[in-house]
């Protein structure tokens, strides 16, 4: 008769052991017929700043700069700032309405519309002809591929041909 018991007790330990391996195993694997959605799998972990833009350059027509905003990424926002001006020998800068320039930040499908027809395009976040400006802009979330996008100024009408612009412009996470 102990031999019995100990016989069931047993047999009840491994019935309860393969069950939970069973559950287990079932829960681990995908359901069948659907799709996991891709904002699932979202990285909301800090992520350090981009600093895509830190210098002085000149533009005739305009400048464009090239931004990447990782795959996955929650809250991505370009901000900064710039200031255009002409140098004037032996002088200071010369920073006014003469000096403007414009902001654009478009996708790739704009800036390629822009490249061909600047008038007939649209963008994402405008700047008018100004001679100082900060930007800040949230981006919408990435899913499993990187987005692209340009930041570009241009030589607004009137003035000197060829302008200077200082910018300073980062690409960050979070608010």
């Amino acid at each position: 008769m102990r031999m019995v018991r100990k016989s069931l007790a047993i047999l009840a330990v491994c019935s309860v052991v393969a069950l939970v391996v069973l559950l287990a195993y079932r829960k681990l694997q995908p359901s069948r017929g659907t799709s996991s959605n891709p904002l699932d799998r979202i990285n909301a972990s800090p992520t350090k700043p981009v600093h895509f833009l830190h210098k002085t350059f000149t533009v005739r027509n305009f400048a464009k700069f090239a931004i990447e905003v990782p795959p996955h990424s929650v809250i991505p926002r370009i901000h900064g700032n710039f200031r255009s001006f002409v140098q004037q020998p032996g002088d200071d800068d010369l920073s006014d309405d003469s000096t403007d320039v414009g902001f654009l930040l478009m996708n790739p499908s704009q800036f390629a519309e822009y490249s061909r027809a600047p008038a007939a395009s649209t963008a994402l976040y405008t700047v008018e002809a100004t001679h100082a400006h900060e930007v800040e802009f949230v981006l919408p979330p990435t899913r499993d591929e990187p987005a692209k996008y340009y930041v570009v100024f241009f030589n607004a009408p009137g003035g000197a041909a060829v302008k200077s612009v200082t910018a300073d412009f980062q690409l960050s996470f979070g608010y």
